[in-house]
């Protein structure tokens, strides 16, 4: 793939294609560019509303109730969400876990840059399913939580709260529950200056006292105290309802299948009233009801300096009106003498706060401070002012040097006349410890010295520096992923910017330019910018990573014991992300006894991206049993490397790199498959079964939808079909009818977990219902096999109460709720309200064949390498050759 690469002036062809996957635009979205950007800024100018909205995870938010109140009331809004969905399934891909919180986490930002809206969160981890907010409370750390709520509450200083839950069981999940148990919890807190001192004391906070707090629920109040509105009404800026902005929102959050129609029309929600330090109506049609919203409603928060500061509050609502009042679309620039001269009585009013109590001042200046940027924002989207930042490279190294260029573009006239008493003043913000300097604005030649031809751009003004990075400089990355995980909390430190979505750009571009006569300050952050040939113009953040890169392969290896070949090979794949030439070696180190063939090997790389991997094979020692740890190191310079990234990245979102030791985790136990036989697979959503299989021997191939369409399916003894397959997997169910078939001749066929699409779609043999998402959450639930006797517990693998130990997150999911008499259920487990569920593992006969449905976690347990899981999945493939070696005809005797 052809790229071009452009900094600067300048654009270069360049043949060589980048590791990393496209993603998604991070400019903002056409609602916040040009004219209707800006008659939304001025929409946000006339008022001080806010709204904070809290809930558990990703996707529970009302994104209707968000893009309403930023984009029709001009409210600053924000949604606070407890985790970051870790603990659900990816709907999209192979990652779980951490990195799905990633995904997640970049998913709600897509949303709120449609919405309007801010992004927060706590530090707790999203371990799974649970309808137990005891549970949840075990194994968070309430206080702490409730203090990283706090803080944001105190941060934003909200007028208003919304509640996502009410912290009862009709919440359901159980982190649902504890999400509406904390939030008037945290706003007692909040008030409280006794309570989180530290916050006080060391951050700088200080105590808020929120007016009114309302609830969330799902279908209309029609009576009570509640607010209500319609949030399908059109908006002529937006082209479209608030409803179908949120709508599109939502269909970000593509990790969890969320993709909606974006309905118009009439949408009327409901907000109960929970609480109002305001005397107001039962029936509402806005949250601020009684609340002076306006810019001299900062006045009420003054106390006894209410007078001060009324009128110079009372000049610049006046201005923000006459703003608003005179914007036309097709010349925005004719308003800039009013945000000029708004946005200088905001300067002079703040600058008088002085004599205030702290508390007072606090609230005051943060509201005016908040006019302030508005002011700001407002008279550069006026005048047209672009700021481009624009580094050489993506990723620089420590040690290494990376030149940047900052070009300014004014589309008004009035703009591009700088003042010489008062000439642009372009700074590079970087951490304190890099050396940055400026350079003269010339043409730069990237990486490789050819000439460059000079592209279409022509900015108004040119910047151009050089920074040095510190030979210590930290790797960047998700910062709440720096430290190792407390059970289920992320340990955070003073040092990381606490409850935001990640860190801000490591390098940002300071332009201050004066502007109608007044200074403006524009930040942005520098990028890396490229064309791709088929999708055009990709930019991404510039990150610092280490010199070199490890990632072994696999990042598990299971070894059955009794298996006459234990070597392996390991393959450690090395990225050079330096910019210059780069020379070392490459070791594995293995427990002692182990045999490793491969040691000390030579690493040769001559240019930035560039890859290479090296093999080694492995042989555990004899008798080695248990869990043992494989670890990549390389050296250079007189520098050790032991570190790898996983990079995050889809087209929706920004990539980000995810860090890991190069160390590859090796399970070694007893484990069998049955001799000579041969399975198929039909991989399912973000699927690692077949890889699981084939290491304990299974002879496996994945069938392709033009095989499963058209192909000999009775070459396969078992053919296992991936999780989610009818909800991801269009050949799986056009083609159904010829899996049935191909158990009616004689084959065996598994369905893993499947949601309602499965039951709903009629695709078993015989009649089966899912109802709701009936699960055992709990990962060490007690196990009741049913028919002791069946080979699934005895072929070729004896299990016994040790294969149902170490299993991780939960034993299954979407168990069916009803079943015909052909279905034999084999396992049973209680949930955890007690009921016994017997719908995770069901075994039928069909025509010559066998059908079996399991909706345990095996996609879990497998990663896990939970020795149980493999040894039970072994026995279910293994099923047809059991009644060659006549234990299931047994197990029928038995039973008869």
């Amino acid at each position: 793939m052809k790229k071009l690469f452009c900094f600067g002036f300048s654009f270069l062809l360049f043949s060589q294609s980048l590791f990393l996957p496209l993603q998604a635009d991070t400019r903002p979205t056409p609602e916040e560019r040009g004219a209707s950007g800006l008659a939304l800024s001025l929409r946000r100018l006339q008022t001080i509303a806010s709204v904070l909205h809290t809930a558990a995870h990703p996707d529970d938010e009302s994104t209707e109730m968000l893009a309403y109140l930023s984009r029709k009331e001009g409210a600053r809004t924000a949604y606070l969400s407890l985790n970051r969905g870790e603990g659900g399934q990816n709907g999209i891909g192979p990652e779980l876990g951490e990195n799905l919180g990633v995904i997640r986490t970049e998913e709600l930002l897509a949303a709120r840059k449609l919405d309007g809206g801010e992004q927060f969160f706590t530090r707790a981890f999203d371990f799974g399913f649970t309808r137990s907010p005891e549970e949840t409370l075990q194994k968070w750390n309430r206080e702490e939580v409730l203090g990283d709520m706090v803080r944001v509450i105190r941060m934003m200083r909200p007028l208003v709260v919304v509640s996502g839950f009410s912290g009862t069981a009709r919440d359901g999940h159980g982190q649902h529950q504890v999400a509406g148990l904390l939030t008037p919890e945290a706003l007692k807190a909040a008030a409280d200056p006794t309570r989180f001192p530290e916050q006080i004391r060391r951050e700088g906070l200080h105590p808020w006292q929120v007016l009114k707090v309302y609830g969330r629920v799902f279908g209309n109040v029609d009576s009570g105290p509640r607010a209500e509105f319609d949030v399908g009404v059109y908006d002529p800026i937006l082209g479209r309802s608030y409803n179908e902005l949120a709508s599109d929102g939502r269909s970000r959050h593509r990790s969890q299948d969320f993709g909606m129609v974006q309905s118009k029309g009439t949408q009327v929600r409901s907000f109960p009233r929970l609480s109002s330090l305001i005397t107001v109506p039962e029936k509402e049609t806005t949250f601020f009801t009684g609340i002076d919203t306006t810019i001299t409603g900062i006045a009420k928060f003054a106390g006894d300096n209410q007078g001060k500061i009324l009128p110079a509050l009372s000049k610049i609502k006046d201005l923000a009106a006459k703003a608003m009042m005179e914007f036309r679309m097709e010349q925005p620039v004719a308003i800039a003498p009013y945000l000029a001269d708004g946005l200088r009585e905001v300067r002079a009013l703040r600058a008088t706060l002085g004599s205030l109590e702290p508390s007072t001042k606090a609230t005051v200046d943060g509201m005016l401070a908040r006019k302030e940027k508005e002011f700001n924002d407002a008279l550069v989207k006026a005048h047209g002012v672009v700021v481009d930042a624009l580094s050489s490279t993506e990723i620089v190294t420590p040690g290494e040097n990376v030149e940047i260029a900052a070009h300014i573009f004014i589309s008004s006239a009035a703009g591009i006349n700088q003042s010489k008493d008062a000439p642009p003043l372009v700074k590079l913000n970087t951490p304190a410890d890099w050396q940055t300097e400026s350079i003269r604005p010339e043409p730069m030649v990237v990486g490789t010295g050819m000439p460059i031809m000079r592209g279409r751009e022509t900015p108004n003004i040119v910047a151009r520096f050089r920074s040095r990075v510190p030979d210590n400089a930290p790797a960047t990355q998700p910062y709440w992923l720096a430290k190792p995980r407390t059970k289920e909390q992320f340990d955070w430190d003073d040092s990381m910017p606490r409850n935001l979505p990640f860190a801000p750009a490591i390098a940002n571009a300071q332009v201050e330019l004066t502007l109608s006569g007044e200074r403006v300050i524009v930040q942005q952050p520098v990028e890396f910018r490229f064309v791709d040939k088929t999708f055009g113009e990709i930019r991404r953040e510039l990150k610092v990573a280490p010199a070199l890169t490890l990632t072994v392969h696999p990042s598990l290896l299971v070894i059955p014991s009794g298996s006459q070949n234990r070597t392996r090979e390991v393959s450690v794949e090395i990225t050079n992300n330096a910019n210059h030439q780069t020379v070392g070696t490459i070791q594995l180190i293995a427990p002692a006894g182990w045999k490793v063939e491969g040691e000390n090997q030579l690493l040769i790389f001559t240019k930035q991206s560039e890859k290479t991997a090296r093999t080694f094979k492995v042989t555990p020692s004899l008798g080695a049993a248990g869990n043992f740890e494989l670890k990549a190191i390389a050296e250079s310079g007189g520098k050790k490397f032991d570190n790898g990234y996983q990079v995050i990245s889809y087209p929706h979102i920004e990539p980000h790199f995810v860090y890991h030791p190069a160390t590859t985790k090796v399970e070694v136990f007893d484990v069998t498959v049955a001799k000579g036989l041969k399975v198929g697979y039909v991989i399912g959503s973000g699927d690692d079964g077949p890889s699981a299989l084939q290491q304990i021997g299974v002879n496996l191939k994945l069938i392709s939808p033009a095989e499963l369409a058209s192909g000999d399916l009775s070459a396969y003894d078992t053919i296992v079909l991936g999780i989610r397959v009818y909800e991801v997997n269009d050949a799986v169910i056009v083609n159904n009818k010829r899996l049935l078939d191909y158990v009616s001749n004689g084959g065996t066929l598994i369905v893993q977990y499947n949601k309602q699409e499965f039951a709903n779609g009629n695709f078993s043999p015989y009649p089966v219902k899912m109802a709701g998402n009936l699960r055992v959450t709990d990962e060490i639930a007690p196990i009741t096999i049913l028919e002791p006797a069946h080979p699934f517990f005895n072929f070729p693998n004896k299990i016994t109460d040790e294969d149902w130990k170490g299993w991780i997150q939960e034993r299954g999911l979407y168990f069916l709720s009803e079943w015909d008499k052909q279905f034999t259920p084999l396992l049973s487990a209680p949930d955890d309200t007690g009921t016994i569920l017997k719908g995770g593992e069901l075994v039928a006969s069909f025509g010559k064949g066998h059908y079996i449905f399991t909706g345990y976690a095996w996609f879990r347990q497998f990663p896990a390498g939970v020795a149980g899981a493999y040894r039970l999945f072994a026995n279910m493939v293994s099923y047809p050759k059991s009644f060659a070696s006549g234990q299931a005809k047994s197990s029928l005797s038995k039973k008869r």
